[in-house]
């Protein structure tokens, strides 16, 4: 399917990327707010058209969230629903209980003797409630401005699906980021989902083989390296959490790499070849003085602010670097 949405009013090699931009943004729960700063700063390029999007758990709120506020507003509305999304957040924090002194401990001591079937049978999420009544999922659905790639895992297989712009709905952005000792699994259609960072954190080789990008930006919410080895054991669960949820991602560069190296041994390529060997391939990823002591599942308004910032001024050195290169 060839793709030309109003992200791409402005194709032109004068931007910072070869025009469109893939995006794949990583999960990672409150670190998201790193992701939105980073897509803030893009949106800011009029020159530089988004061609697609895909995301898993706060990558996919950060995906659909973008969307939406295109369709409702262009760029500048796309920027506000962000800003939206990630203020209710913070302001979600004030009532979140792992905010006391000691609580997180205890949270983590309780989620490996309880399920969320027990300590939650009513299946409260105040996300859940904030996403349905800033997003009409409907027109979203009917209208969607771009490509949309959204990971859940589904948990009788254990394999990836990747939910399309057109399959969207409210269950299925809930099943994005379902964290299955949180929270009870997300049923569409009665089959069972969990989180898509399990299983394609974000999803790329579908983004890149069914639309037209020539450049692939992937926003990481796991630190390229973290120093040394954790030797607490919360340190331990939170470092082990950060490489299983980052190995699918690796997973799919890896095969995007040797694909593009096995075109460039071969002769002449169809245009679709040519453009994934082509395919211009960078990541940005978030600092690993973010984890020193802070936590994913406690979104506190001044932290959200600091990543929202760090994510900024990486993608303007980003775009900087790309404009002087």
């Amino acid at each position: 399917m060839q793709w030309r949405t109003p992200f791409q009013t402005a194709l032109s090699d004068s931007g910072p990327f070869p025009a469109p931009l893939a995006l794949g943004l990583q999960g990672g729960g409150a670190y998201g707010a790193f992701s939105w700063g980073v897509v803030d700063r893009l949106l800011e390029e009029d020159q530089l058209p988004i061609g697609a999007i895909s995301g898993a758990s706060a990558g996919a709120m950060n995906a659909v969230a973008t969307a939406w506020g295109y369709l409702e507003g262009g760029r500048d509305g796309a920027r506000a629903a962000l800003r939206q999304l990630w203020e209710q957040v913070g302001k979600l924090s004030a009532f979140n209980p792992l905010s006391l002194p000691g609580a997180d401990m205890q949270f983590d001591l309780m989620t490996r003797v309880l399920s969320p079937y027990q300590f939650n049978p009513l299946n409260l999420n105040p996300l859940r409630d904030l996403l349905a009544g800033m997003i009409d999922f409907e027109r979203l659905r009917a209208n969607c401005p771009l490509p949309l790639f959204i990971a859940t895992t589904h948990v009788p297989k254990g394999e990836v699906r990747v939910f399309r712009e057109h399959e969207l709905s409210l269950d299925v952005l809930m099943a994005s980021a379902c964290i299955p000792y949180l929270q009870q699994a997300v049923e569409i259609d009665g089959e069972p989902y969990w989180d898509g960072g399990f299983s394609a954190n974000p999803p790329l080789l579908p983004m890149v083989m069914e639309t037209e990008c020539r450049s692939l930006l992937v926003v990481k919410l796991t630190p390229d390296e973290e120093p040394g080895a954790p030797t607490a054991a919360q340190d331990i669960f939170a470092r082990l959490k950060r490489i299983l949820f980052n190995a699918p991602l690796l997973r799919e560069m890896e095969a995007i790499a040797e694909m593009r190296l096995s075109m460039n041994v071969a002769g002449r390529l169809p245009s679709h070849l040519t453009r994934l060997r082509d395919l211009d391939v960078q990541t940005l990823a978030i600092d690993s003085d973010f984890f020193a002591s802070r936590s994913a599942l406690d979104p506190k308004p001044e932290l959200l602010e600091r990543l929202f910032e760090a994510g900024c001024n990486a993608a303007n050195g980003l775009i900087l670097k790309a404009c002087n290169g």
